[in-house]
This record gives C-alpha cells, structure tokens and sequence, in this order.
C-alpha cells in the first residue's frame, strides 16, 4: 500500500485534493493526508511519497496514434526540420554517403512538409531526387504520410511506369510527358508501402520497448494505436500480444484496425479477434476507415475548391455507399468505428453514412470521427444530435496556421478547428496526436489547444482565439475523453476511488503556469497500474515499515 501526500491531485473542474492512497492497481482513497495516513497506518508495510506540493494528474490517453510506425519513424533519417528542397537534397545526399548505401538499398524515410519550404512551396518529384542518387532508390514520405516522393531509381524498384493503375482510393501524378512524376498520393502510396523492407519481429519489438519507455517520460500511460492494416493485422497485433506475455507493456494499447482495402473486413470479422477483446493492458478497439486526405497536401475533400487551388476539392477516397457499407458491416459486428475525416465534404459523407447505419439511435457503439478540421456550424450540429465523438489534434494548429487562409479563405477558416464550440456543446473530443505525424508529447497539444497559437512563435496573432480552451477542458481531453472513447470513463481517466492507478506527477502546475510555457512541463514520475513506469532523477519513494 502506498500513500501520496502532500500534492495537489486533480480530481476534476475545479478540484483537487492532497492525498491518495494505491493498493496494488487500483486507487483505494483520497482525501486529506490525516485521513490517508490513517489508513495506511493500519497495514503491516507501506510507503509514504511526500509530493512536496507537484501536480498529479491521471495519466494522459491519446485516442489516435501510430505507436509501431512511431518505433519505426524515430529510427529514420529525420527530415522533419529541413525548410527547402535544397536543404533536403543535401541532407539526403549526404546520408547516402555516410553510409555507403548502393543500388542494392533503399533510402526511405519521413516528414517533409513543403508549406515550410522557403524556396519553393512545391512537393519535390522524381527530378528532384534524382538529384540526390540516380542509383539508390529513394522514398521520401510527407509529414502527413498521405503523399510519398520516389525517385527514378525507386520508380523502376517498385515497378510504377505510366502503364501503372493506381488503387481507387490514389493517384500516381503524372508530368507533361504523361510519365510518373514520382509523387503518389492516398491509397497509391501503398504501391510502395507493402514492398519496403521489414525489420524482424525481434527488432520491431525492441523498438516498440524503446517507444514506451519514451511515451511514460512524456506522461503517456495508454494510447489508442492503429498499426494493424488490411493483410498484416494478425502480425502486427501478436507483436502486443507477445510483449503483455513477456510482461514488457508499461502502456496500455487499444487497437484501431484499419482498413484501407474492404476485401479484408468480411476475413477479420470471422478471425479469432472481436471487439473488446484482451486485457486491461492490450484490447481490440473501432474499425477505422478513410474518406479523404490531408489539408497541406489538397487532398482533403472539400465541397467547394481550394482557394488556392479552384481545379481541386480533395479527394474522397471511396463513395458514400461503398463507406455506408462498410460502417453496416462493422455495426452489424458489433463494433465501434472512427473514420478520418478533415474536409467538409468528407466529415459529411461520413454523418450520411453514419446517420443511415445508426437511424434512430444515440449511437451505441460510440462511432467516431477523427481530425474533424475543415468544418461549419451545422456539421457540427448533426455530431451532436447522435453523440458522435471526435477525435481532434490541436497541435495541427502549428503546421497549419500559416496555409488555413490560402487553402480555404477567410469565412471556412472562421468556422475551423472549432474545439471549444464542440465541447461547449457537449461533443465527446478527445485529445490525440496522430504521430509519427507530429510528437506524441501531450504537453505540445495542450498548449496548442489553450492558446489557438503555434508552439514557437510569441508575436504572433491567435488563430480564433474564442476558440481557446480552458486548461480543465484540455486536461480532461487527454485523460477522461481518451477514456471515454475506449469506454472506460469508469475506471480511468480520473484520479477517484476504484479506479486504475495510472498517474503522472509533473515538475510544475499545469493550472497555474503560464499558458506559453506548458511545453515545457516535464514528467517527474509515471506511474501505469500502480507501478514507477518512469522517474526523473530529483523524484524518490521512501519506504516506511510500521
């Protein structure tokens, strides 16, 4: 048994207590010190952690990740921070060199973003990086993993000529000649994606270990991950189910399959797995499907042009039938879905095809929409007459402030990333961050959130700022939300009697901070069921025999 004193604990809006007491999982008591040193002190062994005044908060949940593809990305050569076509070129060159690669490997890897090229705001091509090896066959992926760059060398690898069909749901762009210009879009992406080299189960496992001990020194104590894609669901998911047997989780996982290809549903809904299924530490979560793309990339479906852009809407990556079949199929399973949608055009395809699955129900099974960005008031209406969730990702606000207006103009932006409108309303949002895309670490997310601003920049005008959420708001987002959306509000998410013990207890108040500085708020201790999953060097438990 173990008594925390001395702290300020949130329990919800407005209040905190001093005091907890933990025995074994499971938060038994808060209240006073008086009151939990009484307890204890009834036991024959316990410990007293004096908190010295910190911060404990439930542990944070993010409801929409890639954690495998995250083990995976912080491995890759990082690109993320060049700010030109140049500068990746060189960087890409010079790692070529580094590490004598030939035409026998594949540079691969992710996060350019070309609305933060200072040369030219483009997406680089097939000329581009032949620039960088005309040999080794190179794959640069965009930061929102929806648009990939290939070179010549990687075309003839992976077999794309102008003779090559796309998937439905993708497109191999072509240039004045009507050959491949070396960037794909959406489902095409796969292309390639399916082909690349994998890393064996031993590595892949030791970089998910690696992954966690990272997420828990950031305060992240579950995450709903969606790795486990269309043909290689039953490998990716044993990967988790061997780690919780090797006792080696110290995050707990709720899997989003996802489906990018509906030849697989009608085999997975037969396999071994259902909804639910597994441990407090490792469960199957939602189906997850796509509608559409990505707003830096125009891919995004919007029901008028992009302002910078009148030929293109987006793209809706299937129909609204062939969706509405899809989310029945899944019902009909018994099993949630999320749907990622960004665009106006695609978050109303998708309320159609929910609204005609669910017909007159409040949406039992907790259907979701994630992203939820480019929106107006009435869509937003329509998500709250059923009780759809929302999965949102304030931290988007740092890319894209700079290109919201020139995508989409003035009076769509004014209606955008609406976050407090829809949890005024009463909209179940969670807080989630969509990495490798951007960092998992929730403290970036939470500032974006309460200050509608980009994480560096102090000068700059907030991005409808009545728009700003309060801080509970934003705590509650990442901690009673994300378990809501697994249906576990009652057992974690808070720090009440009965519920899990998975807390963090931070090095500075979040409530009191100053709103710019949150994203430097670090995690003194993490705790995951009861258990120190991570400490920082200043943090100590005291154990006292009575």
């Amino acid at each position: 048994m173990k008594a925390f004193i001395n702290g300020k604990i949130y329990v919800e809006r407005n209040t905190f207590t001093e005091a907890f007491v933990i025995e074994d999982n499971r938060i038994l008591k808060t209240g006073s010190n008086k009151t939990c040193l009484q307890l204890i002190s009834e036991t024959e062994k316990y410990s007293v952690i004096d908190l010295k005044g910190k911060t404990v908060l439930p542990g944070f949940i993010d409801s929409h990740l890639h954690f495998l593809m995250t083990s995976e990305y912080l491995n890759l050569l990082p690109i993320a921070d060049v700010t030109s076509i140049e500068a990746l070129i060189k960087r890409c060159q010079d790692y070529i060199r580094d590490n004598r690669l030939t035409d026998k490997d594949i540079l691969y890897t992710e996060g350019w973003n070309h609305t933060s090229f200072t040369d030219e705001k483009r997406m680089p091509d097939r000329l581009d990086l032949d620039k960088i090896s005309e040999t080794v066959p190179v794959v640069l992926t965009r930061v929102d993993r929806h648009v990939m760059s290939l070179n010549t060398a990687a075309l003839v690898y992976f077999g794309i000529d102008e003779a090559t069909k796309p998937p439905l749901n993708g497109e191999i762009q072509k240039d004045a000649s009507n050959k491949p210009s070396g960037i794909l879009t959406e489902g095409a992406v796969d292309l390639v994606k399916s082909k690349l080299p994998k890393k064996s189960r031993r590595e892949r496992k030791k970089q998910l270990v690696k992954t966690m001990h990272s997420a828990n020194k950031v305060g992240l104590t579950s995450v709903h991950t969606n790795d486990a894609k269309d043909d290689n669901i039953a490998e990716t998911l044993t990967l988790y189910e061997e780690l919780e047997n090797e006792g080696k989780l110290t995050l707990r996982f709720y899997q989003q399959i996802w489906f990018n290809n509906e030849i697989y549903l009608s085999d997975f809904f037969k396999s071994r797995y259902a909804f639910h299924e597994g441990t407090a530490w490792n469960k199957i979560g939602p189906v997850k499907f796509f509608i559409d793309g990505t707003l830096g990339s125009r891919t995004a479906a919007l029901r008028k042009p992009y302002t910078d852009n009148n030929e293109s809407r987006g793209l809706l990556t299937k129909s609204e039938e062939t969706l509405y079949k899809e989310v029945k199929k899944a019902v009909e399973n018994d099993y949630q879905v999320i749907t990622h949608a960004i665009g106006d055009r695609g978050i109303e395809t998708v309320l159609n095809a929910y609204d005609k699955v669910e017909k007159n129900q409040l949406n039992p099974l907790r259907l979701g929409i994630n992203h939820m960005q480019i929106t107006d008031y009435e869509l937003i209406e329509r998500v709250k007459e059923k009780g759809y969730l929302v999965y949102v990702q304030p931290i988007f606000l740092n890319d894209d402030i700079p290109i919201i207006h020139e995508r989409i103009g003035k009076e769509r932006a004014s209606t955008s990333y609406l976050f407090k409108t829809m949890k005024d309303k009463g909209i179940h949002q969670s807080f989630s961050s969509d990495a490798p895309i951007v960092s998992f670490n929730p403290f970036y997310n939470i500032q974006c959130a309460v200050t509608r601003k980009r994480l560096d920049s102090s000068d700059d005008y907030p991005y409808l700022p009545e728009e700003a959420m309060d801080i509970f708001d934003a705590v509650d987002a990442y901690t009673y939300e994300g378990a809501y959306a697994s249906f576990e509000e009652t057992r974690k998410g808070r720090l009440k009697e009965g519920y899990l013990a998975d807390f963090i207890i931070l090095d500075k108040d979040i409530f009191q901070c100053e709103a710019a500085e949150i994203k430097t708020i670090t995690v003194a201790a993490t705790y995951v069921d009861g258990t120190c999953v991570y400490k920082s060097g200043g943090f100590d438990e005291k154990q006292v025999d009575n």
